[in-house]
C-alpha cells in the first residue's frame, strides 16, 4: 500500500509540474509588473546596480530586509526592489521609497527567476553597468559590510560570483545572491538567458532550468564564475579538524564528535552538501561569510544540530543586532522554537 501510495503521489507531481510548465509556456507577456514607484535614490541605473527580489504573504517589509537594503546602499548600489507579495504595507512602501531607486510589485509567477527577469527589464542600458547583483531576502545579515566581503572579489579569476556554489545535480552557483561583472553582462550567454526566462510556477523546473541552467550557460560561453565561499574550502575546514584531532580530544562532546564524524564522512565520499545548511557555523565563523539562511531557522529541513545557537554565534564575531532575526521570527514562524 506504501508503495502504492508513493506511486499515485510521483503521479500527482508529475501532473501538476507538466500543468505548472504549459501554463508557463503559454504566459507570454514581456512582464508581470503590477506597481512601480520611485524611490529617493538619486541619478540613473547604472554603475553598480542591485535587483533585489521580496516575498512576504502579508506584504510587510521586515526591519532584517530594510537593514540588508540599507547594506546594499551603503555599499553603492542602486537598487531596484522587486516584490512578488499579493499587496505592500503602505509604511514599508515609504521606506523601501527611502532606500531604493525603484520599487516594483508584480504577480507572483516565476518565482525569483521571474522577478529577476522583470526587475532586470527596468535597466534602461545594461553597458552602463559595473555590477550587476541579483539578491533576495532568503538571508539574514550582512553580519559585516557588504563592501568588505566585495573587497575580496578578484575580476582575473572570475566574471560572475555567489555566496556560496553547489554540487548537487551539476555545479552551480547558487542564485540568492549573484554578482555580474561588466564582461558578464555584456556577454551575449547573459542576454540570451534572460531573454529565454519563462514565467513558470514549478519550483523544480526553476531550480533546473534556470538555478543551474544560469551558470552552465555562462559557463559553456567562456565566462568563470566562482563562489566566495566555496564547497571545497567548506568541507577542507572539515577535514583539518577531524585530522587535528577533534575526534580525540575532550574539546567536543560527544553529540559534537557524531556530527563531525558523520560530515566527515560525507565529504570523504564526495557527496554534495548544501553547505549554506550544513556548514553554516563554519561560515560564519572561519570563513567569514556575513549571512545566515533564513530556511535554517525558520524549517531546519536536514535536522542540523546546534542551530538553537545562532545568535551566539552571529554575537561572537558581529555586532549585528540580532533581534532583526528574533521579531521576524516570532511575527512569522509556527510550531518552532528557534
Amino acid at each position: 500500500m506504501r508503495r502504492i501510495a508513493r506511486a499515485l503521489q510521483w503521479v500527482k507531481r508529475s501532473i501538476v509540474a507538466q500543468y505548472q510548465w504549459l501554463r508557463g509556456m503559454l504566459r507570454l507577456r514581456s512582464n508581470y509588473i503590477l506597481g512601480r514607484w520611485p524611490g529617493v535614490q538619486d541619478g540613473a541605473l547604472e554603475g553598480k546596480v542591485c535587483v533585489f527580489v521580496h516575498f512576504d504573504r502579508r506584504g510587510v517589509i521586515h526591519e532584517f530586509v530594510l537593514f540588508y537594503l540599507q547594506s546594499l546602499r551603503d555599499a553603492g548600489f542602486r537598487i531596484v526592489f522587486v516584490s512578488n507579495a499579493p499587496k505592500l504595507d503602505p509604511a514599508g512602501l515609504e521606506s523601501l521609497r527611502s532606500l531604493a531607486h525603484l520599487v516594483l510589485r508584480r504577480s507572483n509567477v516565476g518565482y525569483d527567476f521571474g522577478a529577476y527577469r522583470d526587475g532586470i527589464s527596468v535597466i534602461p542600458d545594461l553597458a552602463k553597468l559595473e555590477f550587476l547583483l541579483l539578491a533576495n531576502d532568503s538571508v539574514y545579515g550582512p553580519f559585516s559590510p557588504i563592501a568588505d566581503m566585495l573587497g575580496q572579489i578578484d575580476q582575473g579569476r572570475a566574471q560572475f560570483w555567489s555566496l556560496t556554489d553547489s554540487w548537487e545535480r551539476n555545479y552551480h552557483l547558487q542564485s540568492y545572491f549573484l554578482l555580474f561583472n561588466q564582461k558578464a553582462i555584456a556577454s551575449e550567454a547573459f542576454r540570451k538567458f534572460w531573454r529565454g526566462v519563462r514565467y513558470i510556477n514549478s519550483k523544480t523546473y526553476v531550480i533546473r532550468k534556470y538555478e543551474l541552467g544560469l551558470s552552465r550557460n555562462l559557463m559553456k560561453a567562456g565566462l568563470r564564475g566562482a563562489a566566495l565561499y566555496s564547497t571545497r574550502e567548506a568541507s577542507r575546514l572539515v577535514i583539518d579538524e577531524v585530522d587535528a584531532g577533534a575526534l580525540k580530544n575532550g574539546a567536543l562532546d560527544d553529540d559534537s564528535k557524531k556530527y563531525l564524524k558523520r560530515m566527515y564522512g560525507v565529504v570523504e565520499r564526495g557527496a554534495p552538501l548544501n553547505i549554506s545548511h550544513f556548514f553554516w557555523d563554519r561560515l560564519i565563523v572561519t570563513m567569514g561569510c556575513p549571512f545566515l539562511k533564513r530556511e535554517l531557522l525558520e524549517r531546519n529541513p536536514v535536522g542540523v544540530p546546534y542551530v538553537s545557537r545562532w545568535q551566539e554565534v552571529i554575537a561572537g564575531v558581529s555586532d549585528y543586532d540580532t533581534d532583526l532575526i528574533t521579531r521576524h521570527l516570532e511575527r512569522t514562524l509556527k510550531n518552532r522554537v528557534v
